[in-house]
């Protein structure tokens, strides 16, 4: 019986070592922003201090899974615009929220961000990135329909064995019209229309860290 139970124990610790083989956390900075009523399509408009917190599980080489957890601030003000519509209405807001995601990471090209850097021939590649979230907007409506859909694109690069360093640009399609506090217009006329809804964005840069080698290494080998 103790063999047996030692045995599970063996098979476990290996299991749990395998995974943790495969995690990766990290961190990103950058800025946020928002397009809606007030700012229908200017990208960077009036970006404020961004950041976040990242854990992945990469699948393979090609694919990974894993959590974003984003804190941002959204602002804007129809001063800033010359339409007419801007000019006439003369709303403004300014919101900070806490954003969460999970996504799934494609890389385009093969990935690896373990090992040492002169034999890791997979160290750079384009990604994209799909998922679901929810969002918290402090000042603007709180859960006020959170649930958002994150999509975005990036590049990353194993600047040294486990350690990546990488760039994305992100959009968030919410399901909430009043995170501006400015509210379409709903009659039998004006009818709005899904992408209606209010859009936020993050842009930054992230640091990685892969928590434990997939194996070994014999730094003599590899010199």
């Amino acid at each position: 019986m103790k063999r047996i139970l030692l045995l599970y124990l063996l098979l476990f610790t290996t299991n749990l070592v395998i995974a943790q083989s495969k995690a990766e956390a990290g961190a990103l900075l950058g800025t946020s922003y928002y397009q809606g009523d007030i700012n229908n399509s200017k990208i960077f408009y009036s970006p404020s201090l961004a950041y976040g917190l990242i854990f992945k599980y990469n699948l393979s080489d090609h694919l990974s899974a894993g959590i974003k957890g984003y804190y941002g601030k959204l602002k804007a003000n129809d001063a800033d615009f010359s339409e007419l519509e801007n000019q006439l209405r003369g709303a403004s807001f300014s919101a900070t929220l806490i954003d969460i995601s999970v996504l799934i990471e494609f890389n385009f090209l093969p990935y690896n961000s373990s090992g040492y850097i002169k034999k890791n021939k997979h160290r750079f590649a384009p990604f994209v990135f799909l998922g679901i979230g929810g969002n918290y907007i402090f000042g603007s409506g709180g859960f006020e329909n959170p649930i958002t859909i994150p999509f975005g694109l990036g590049i990353k690069y194993n600047i040294f064995e486990r350690l990546t360093l990488g760039l994305e640009w992100s959009y968030r399609k919410t399901f909430n019209d009043q995170i501006d506090g400015v509210l379409n217009v709903q009659d039998d006329v004006n009818t709005p229309v899904i992408h209606n809804d209010d859009w936020y964005s993050f842009c930054g840069v992230f640091v990685t860290y892969k928590l434990f080698r997939d194996k070994i290494e014999c730094p003599t080998y590899y010199k």
